[in-house]
């Protein structure tokens, strides 16, 4: 979450998160000790406060277990953390990294239906049909049915294209978070 100059930190943070649908909380080998660290310190914790707003509001939580890191116990988190436990965690390991990494894309994004675009414009094409054979006898009962087949097979088309497009949208930002998965990975490979 990027917050711009002269945001209100607490402000943004509601509303970024109300947009958000999943939440990521990457734990490493030190965070349990940082976050102790940061509950001896008078200064608001704002990374602790994401991960709490976003436990309160219910949303998708996944903790990222990285670098052999373990879910931390119950006993060990403050209260607004104690739902970080009761959510299944992904390890991402350095020897697997690839693997890793697409099963958390998998796990943020629901892939686009591919195997049911077929039955989805079956069943687009059956309305369709069906339609005009029972909306064209009662708006014009004398009218040329070559027209009415014209309007549903345009109809049909429109359709098809928007169910690409859709598709379409989906490979592509499945393939930039890809992307940018496996660049961060080779960063986080090349700092260690």
């Amino acid at each position: 979450m990027s917050i711009s100059p002269g945001d209100r930190f607490d402000s943004e943070l509601e509303t970024q998160l109300a947009a958000a649908k999943v939440a990521l909380v990457l734990i490493g080998t030190t965070w349990l000790e940082e976050l102790k660290k940061r509950l001896t310190e008078e200064k608001t914790d704002w990374h602790r406060m994401e991960v709490a707003t976003a436990l309160r509001k219910g949303k998708r939580v996944i903790p990222v277990l990285l670098k052999g890191a373990m879910l931390p116990p119950e006993e060990a988190l403050p209260e607004d953390l104690l739902q970080l436990t009761k959510c299944q965690a992904i390890t991402i390991r350095d020897e697997s990294w690839s693997a890793d990494a697409d099963r958390l894309i998998d796990a943020i994004g629901r892939p686009y239906r591919w195997d049911l675009l077929a039955l989805r414009i079956v069943i687009a094409l059956v309305v369709i049909i069906g339609s005009e054979l029972m909306i064209a006898p009662k708006i014009a009962p004398n009218s040329d049915p070559s027209f009415w087949r014209g309007l549903g097979l345009s109809v049909f088309g429109v359709y098809v294209l928007i169910e690409l497009f859709i598709g379409y949208r989906y490979f592509r930002k499945l393939k930039r978070l890809r992307q940018a998965v496996q660049e961060n990975g080779v960063l986080a490979k090349r700092e260690t």
